[in-house]
């Protein structure tokens, strides 16, 4: 990977608390590297759902639980990394929202998003951490 114009990383509760703390970097981020409309709301969407993910499916909204969040940005790329303290899972086993079946159901649709504004994604430890791609 190429070096890093920014690296940042937060270790949040469980909470919109922390949730908003990782916003606020995502709007710094934005007004510093003079992000377009389209690259900062791909941020602000991938950003809240997979930390959103990593609180009420990884900590189960146990505030005390820790979720790290960290963006690095290289010339090419921002990168996203989120980390929580649960079980993990498998990308394969969401189901798609946007299947017949799931068309009404909550459940997919964060990753779903993520998957819709990133470039690429991937999931790392035992499934507990992902990463999110999004070009420059």
């Amino acid at each position: 990977m190429s070096s890093f114009l920014f690296s940042r990383e937060l270790f949040i509760p469980s909470s919109v608390d922390g949730l908003e703390e990782c916003l606020f970097i995502i709007k710094q981020v934005g007004e510093e590297f003079k992000l377009d409309l389209e690259q900062k709301l791909s941020l602000q969407t991938v950003t809240v759902e997979s930390v959103e993910n990593a609180i009420i499916h990884g900590n189960k909204n146990i505030r005390e639980l820790k979720v790290r969040f960290n963006i690095s940005i290289t010339i090419k790329e921002i990168v996203i990394e989120v980390e929580d303290q649960g079980d993990g899972f498998s990308i394969n086993s969401v189901p798609s929202p946007i299947s017949d079946n799931n068309i009404r159901k909550e459940s997919g649709r964060g990753i779903f998003f993520i998957k819709s504004f990133s470039n690429s994604i991937c999931l790392l430890g035992k499934g507990n951490i992902i990463r999110i791609y999004i070009d420059r």
